[in-house]
């Protein structure tokens, strides 16, 4: 009675192989995930810094075009001859006003803070870290047939704690 026992099972060598395999695909694994949780704050404070953004660049342009502005809007006279028979125009400033007061888009130009505050003054509560830079300018041409005299351009930048910069920008006209 001659019975063959046939082997089953794993040498010692391909054990080993397929440990050494599993091995170098966790380490790939766990570096890639490692790498996406490192960075995975990143679109939150973006998303924050937009929001910031758009709550000046909303407050700014709720305000009038121009310290002469007429209450309730018009134009103001820029020798453009876009509004000839308008109040003149004061030039871009703070009017020395504070934050509080400001009441047109100009006396935002070189608003700079950090953290970020509200209308009165008071930090945003969260956005330690955060600055805010505010640039209100006069293009250097004419806009979409628009005397540049008769245009603003109001950039809000804002810088997140990750040292990221999101800007947004929009024109304002004398009208």
């Amino acid at each position: 009675m001659n019975k063959q026992y046939r082997q089953t099972g794993f040498t010692l060598v391909e054990t080993i192989i397929v440990i050494v395999l599993v091995g170098a695909m966790m380490a790939g694994m766990t570096a890639l995930f490692m790498n996406n949780i490192a960075n995975s704050h990143r679109p939150y404070l973006r998303q924050k810094a937009q929001a910031v953004a758009n709550a000046f660049m909303d407050e700014i342009l709720r305000k009038q075009w121009n310290e002469a502005t007429p209450l309730g809007g018009g134009c103001v006279n820029t020798a453009s001859g876009a509004c000839a028979t308008g109040p003149a125009v004061i030039a871009i400033g703070t009017d020395g006003e504070s934050r509080a007061t400001y009441d047109d888009i100009d006396d935002y130009h070189g608003l700079n803070q950090s953290p970020p505050q509200d209308s009165s003054g008071t930090d945003m509560p969260g956005y330690s870290g955060y600055t805010v830079d505010v640039s209100v300018v006069q293009p250097g041409a004419n806009w979409n047939t628009v005397p540049a005299a008769d245009v603003r351009l109001i950039t809000v930048s804002v810088t997140s704690s990750s040292n990221e910069t999101i800007s947004v920008s929009a024109y304002r006209i004398n009208f």
